[in-house]
């Protein structure tokens, strides 16, 4: 179903000078792009298999569903890389239209907070994590951009590259494509749910179940969105002869005009020299041969274990088994003419190196230590040795692949912004933005404050997963090259930098109050007793140490004041007291301890 919002279920109203798709031209158009990209689609899809364990080793010896033995390094690096490029989110910075006003600074402001709590909305933090995936494994992603009415904001939708054939690209840098052509399955119950008239002149023949595919195919281009089903030929058997019991069929489900005037579809590839290649295309052959090789090994060892048995005739005999053995009920097997002999097989000695040499070439090809395996190689103590070779094997492939989203992002962004004035532009909206980068309210209406469509997006330091950013940033700041606010920005582990940083100014202030205290107590203004009843409160009545202390203050300036006749200068309002004020007396000091005095000072 196409979900186009406010216009879902509207019919084509489309002016004449727009060329609108017929049914028979959306097919024949993704009829030639599949022939173009069957074979990157097929490569595509081996990585899928891969990816996924499924692999086949065409030797008889193997069962049809039994697995590869072989470690599957595809999976593993591909993970580990994914995971180490969504590790940090990106920022988004969107310029004032004009610098010089408060309006358009203000415009800016709302533009940028309202993006954020669109990709909260989207579960960007989940959607990068899975185009990091396609974008390493396929070298491309492929992100379409909705709108959805009932919010009143768009939504990210990230679309499988294995379903989608976008118009000619020029490149790496060519991200906007014409139109794009979506093609998948979905089953006849599906159908029914959504389409219930189209699914009658699917599914009327009696041959067809709850299950049975339909392909869906989908268009969008600048104008109009359309989706088409289709169905195949069904074949039927009759005493040996096939025939087609039912024609192919193709219908329009829906078909709803674009008023963007342009495709909200971008793609974002890999660079490569010419065709588009993932980062593991290049050992696919090797894993290949891998598994050929373990499952000869596992074959020769089984084997081993259990031999064959073969019975060897003699010299001018016919050899004959006259009777099985059966060790469970102790019968005696009997051969005549012949003996039985065991066929030991052992492994080739070169097929465990042959099979190192395989894993390393792999390894070497696809940029994947040993270290993401969970194998240490480094010093136990210090770690160098891991955290140069993860540098050198990762971190530029991490730096290209953040570069690319982040520019992808950029294009969603302009695409969200204009899609919001277009569909939604005079209605106001108000919500909460909970994310790491933006925390508060934001209110804004898209035709009033969205005065652009401009932003960068940018990774604080592109090719740093979670670990290498924060050491990075705190050595910068040691530097004093960067301030300690910037760094609570772009510290993955710090959720709210606005509050970590009033936090760690209260316990910086708390520390000091705690040392005057402590000086004070030494020096002897501050009486035991006052000392005593700061650590009480703070101990039994669980109060801040700010409300403690000025607690104590406020009870020994009440008890001088009890103490001063009313016309003496000290209780005379307005005047500042020394210290707790207790000093400016010459009133009898509480009798102290002085070992008890340290041990209330070690307490504190």
């Amino acid at each position: 179903m196409i979900d186009s919002g406010v216009l879902h279920g509207c019919r084509s109203q489309l002016t004449h000078e727009v060329s609108v798709k017929t049914v028979e031209e959306i097919i024949s158009i993704h009829t030639t792009r599949s022939r173009i990209n069957d074979d990157a689609k097929a490569k595509m899809r081996n990585v899928r298999d891969y990816y996924n364990g499924d692999i086949v080793v065409p030797l008889p010896e193997l069962d049809s569903d039994e697995q590869s033995a072989v470690a599957n390094l595809l999976a593993q690096g591909l993970d580990q890389t994914a995971m180490r490029i969504a590790s940090t989110s990106p920022d988004i910075y969107c310029p004032p239209t004009d610098a010089s006003t408060k309006r358009a600074r203000d415009n800016a402001s709302k533009r940028r907070k309202a993006l954020f709590g669109w990709w909260d909305n989207s579960r960007m933090d989940l959607q990068l994590g899975k185009r990091a995936r396609h974008l390493i494994g396929y070298s491309t992603t492929v992100t379409q951009i909705r709108f959805n009415a009932t919010t009143g904001c768009p939504e990210w939708h990230l679309r499988d590259p294995l379903t989608a054939y976008p118009a000619k690209m020029l490149g790496v840098d060519d991200m906007r494509p014409r139109d794009v052509i979506f093609a998948y399955e979905r089953s006849i119950g599906w159908l029914r749910d959504r389409y219930p008239a189209a699914a009658v002149q699917f599914g009327n023949d009696s041959d067809i179940n709850e299950d049975h595919p339909i392909e869906m195919i989908e268009y969008v281009d600048g104008h109009e969105q359309v989706l088409i089903g289709t169905r195949s030929p069904i074949q039927t058997a009759s005493f040996g002869n096939v025939t087609e019991s039912s024609p192919f069929i193709a219908l329009e489900l829906e078909r709803v005009p674009n008023p963007l005037g342009h495709c909200p579809v971008v793609f974002a590839q890999r660079i490569s020299l010419d065709n588009a290649q993932g980062q593991f295309d290049g050992i696919l052959g090797m894993y290949q041969m891998q598994a050929r090789l373990m499952a000869l090994e596992v074959i020769a060892v089984q084997k081993g274990v259990f031999p064959d048995t073969w019975l060897v005739g003699r010299a001018g005999e016919t050899p004959q088994i006259v009777n099985p053995a059966d060790g469970l009920t102790g019968e005696v097997g009997v051969v005549r003419g012949g003996d039985l002999r065991d066929m030991q097989m052992q492994p080739g000695y070169m097929t465990n190196p042959a099979i190192d040499r395989l894993e390393r070439a792999q390894r070497l090809t696809a940029g994947i230590p040993q270290e993401f395996g969970g194998e240490s190689t480094s010093n136990i103590r210090t770690g160098r040795r891991g955290d140069a070779v993860l540098s050198a094997t990762v971190d530029f492939t991490i730096q290209e692949a953040q570069r690319i989203m982040a520019r992808s992002l950029q294009e969603e962004n302009r695409i969200a912004v204009d899609m919001a004035k277009t569909y939604a532009g005079r209605r106001p909206r108000s919500f909460y933005v909970n994310s790491k980068n933006v925390k508060g309210q934001v209110d804004y209406v898209p035709n009033e404050n969205f005065d652009s469509t401009e932003n960068v997006v940018s990774y604080s330091q592109a090719g740093a997963d979670i670990n290498n950013l924060v050491i990075g940033g705190g050595q910068r700041v040691g530097m004093g090259t960067m301030s300690k606010r910037s760094f609570m920005s772009i510290d993955p582990l710090i959720d709210d930098p606005e509050f970590e940083h009033d936090t760690v100014i209260a316990e910086q202030l708390e520390a000091a109050l705690l040392s005057a205290v402590q000086n004070q107590a030494a020096e002897g203004i501050l009486p035991p007793g006052d000392l005593a009843r700061i650590m009480d409160l703070v101990a039994h009545d669980k109060k801040e140490l700010a409300e403690a202390v000025e607690q104590v203050q406020r009870e020994a300036q009440e008890r001088q004041a009890e103490q001063v006749p009313a016309m003496s200068p000290e209780a005379q309002p307005g005047l500042a007291l020394p210290g707790m004020g207790a000093e400016s007396m010459p009133m009898e000091e509480p009798a102290g301890d002085p070992a008890g005095l340290e041990q209330l000072l070690g307490a504190l």
